[in-house]
């Protein structure tokens, strides 16, 4: 545990940290020190964390040199953006850029959105009324919108095609967590296409 001197607003009123100090540091206090450009700092988080959060990568993507270069860019983006971190668990925010960057190369490219694939109005809808760029703006929206959580499980559901176990292991969640994160955005989509869907029949 560093020592502040009282009132202290960081660590710029703090003496260098021994070797011994920098070991014992929370994340948080690290990263404080990170922040204020302390490369030994940054490097005894990068041995804290390079073999969890290449193993959380590779876990996901599947590929040894994908999930090599994932983690890679999530410890420059880390480094980048260390301004952004203000407060909180380092832990999760860590995790949370990781698991973002992995979503984005398992997706790459963002298809867009099938209207006859929402649950809801699945076999509902003329091949002209699928093709409304209105009601595709509207499920667009309706699918923005969502709380992240739920956001991230609907589209990996049924815009990438993942079944709920993978889904599970990429957001780090339970199976039954996944299916209940789905359902309730499904549930949330349903409502508000609701309107617009009773006008169409």
């Amino acid at each position: 545990m560093f020592v502040t001197k009282p009132q202290s607003t960081g660590f710029k009123h703090l003496h260098m940290p021994t070797a011994e100090e920098y070991i014992q540091a929370t994340d948080e206090e690290l990263f404080a020190l990170v922040q204020k450009h302390d490369e030994k700092a940054f490097r005894v988080l990068y041995k804290r964390y390079s073999r969890q959060i290449y193993s959380y990568c590779r876990r996901i993507l599947g590929d040894d040199n994908v999930a090599e270069d994932a983690f890679q860019t999530v410890v420059a983006t880390i480094y980048e953006k260390r301004d952004s971190f203000t407060g909180g668990s380092f832990s999760a925010w860590f995790y949370a850029i990781a698991r973002n960057r992995c979503i984005k190369l398992l997706r790459k490219e963002k298809p867009k959105v099938r209207l006859d694939d929402v649950p809801g109005i699945e076999n509902t809808l003329s091949h002209e009324q699928q093709d409304d760029i209105i009601l595709h703006d509207i499920i667009s929206k309706a699918i923005a919108e969502l709380p992240e959580d739920l956001r991230e499980a609907f589209e990996l559901r049924y815009l990438d095609d993942y079944q709920y176990d993978h889904i599970a292991s990429i957001l780090g969640i339970s199976l039954s967590l996944a299916k209940v994160r789905v359902f309730r955005a499904r549930k949330l989509i349903q409502k508000t296409l609701s309107p617009y869907l009773h006008e169409l029949q």
